[in-house]
């Protein structure tokens, strides 16, 4: 990954590079922690790997700043994207306390998040450059390269607030979406546009989510993502059970429902 530093974003892919070459060489996976911060000093950055190995000793972690682009960075030695996503909790709760933070964290795993090539490390630094001074939210990174395998999707939720907001969330993204109010709607849209995804509660009226679930499964080669209040394991299980392929609960954020439609369309390639 050979990288030629004219800029300073260059030089912050080459800095963020070089970090992870000695991380990622023979490992299963890689984290990867990316956040706008005001400098970070040394003093700084030691606290808050004292405070990471306090909670997880078993993670070995690599803590800079890259001065060009202002950005905080942590590499994860053999941590996949949830142990990421868990640590970034973490960094977001020292940065916020320590009044450092500016923007969003931008979350990534390889190679769960994509090839780990030079473009992917540039893309993920300019991601965390776009979300300065936006909320301070975490957002997990995919590789855009990868095409979209997953282009329409039904939404079945009686919560208008909710189904509303996925609906313009997706859209924004480039999905076509279809929404229904209860089980009954859903059958019917789901068999007049046969959809790539249903994304569906399981408090649905008429025709409930695990009797969806259970009829996607068996007549479409359609997925199925559960998004629902339901936060008990029986409920999750049973979901599984009849076919869904992922569950979220709600409060999420979209950031992640996004990252899982997507890990999902990367398993359907």
């Amino acid at each position: 990954m050979a990288v030629i530093v004219q800029e300073p974003i260059q030089e912050g892919v080459w800095q963020l590079t070089q970090r992870i070459q000695d991380s990622y060489s023979g490992s299963a996976a890689c984290g990867v922690i990316l956040a706008p911060c005001a400098s970070f000093n040394q003093k700084a950055m030691e606290q808050l790997q004292r405070d990471m190995r306090s909670d997880r000793s078993d993670a070995a972690s690599d803590i800079f700043y890259l001065v060009p682009n202002g950005l905080l960075g942590v590499v994860l030695s053999e941590q996949k994207l949830a142990d990421a996503h868990y640590a970034s909790l973490l960094i977001k709760d020292f940065t916020e306390r320590q009044g450092l933070l500016e923007g969003q964290l931008v979350v990534a795993s390889f190679p769960e998040s994509g090839e780990l090539t030079e473009q992917a490390l540039s893309q993920l630094v300019h991601t965390s450059l776009q979300t300065r001074g936006e909320s301070r939210e975490i957002q997990l990174f995919t590789n855009q390269e990868a095409p979209h395998r997953v282009s329409s999707v039904l939404i079945a939720d009686p919560d208008e607030v909710s189904r509303e907001f996925v609906k313009l969330r997706l859209e924004m993204d480039g999905y076509e979406v279809e929404e229904a109010h209860d089980g009954r709607e859903a059958l019917e849209k789901l068999a007049r546009t046969m959809p790539d995804l249903v994304i569906t509660e399981l408090n649905l009226t008429i025709v409930d989510g695990y009797q969806l679930i259970d009829r996607v499964n068996r007549d479409y080669s359609t997925e199925v993502i559960v998004l629902t209040d339901n936060q008990l394991p029986k409920n999750m299980i049973r979901a599984f059970e009849l076919g869904a392929a992922d569950y979220v609960t709600k409060p999420f954020s979209y950031s992640e429902l996004a990252w899982r439609i997507r890990k999902l369309a990367l398993r359907r390639m």
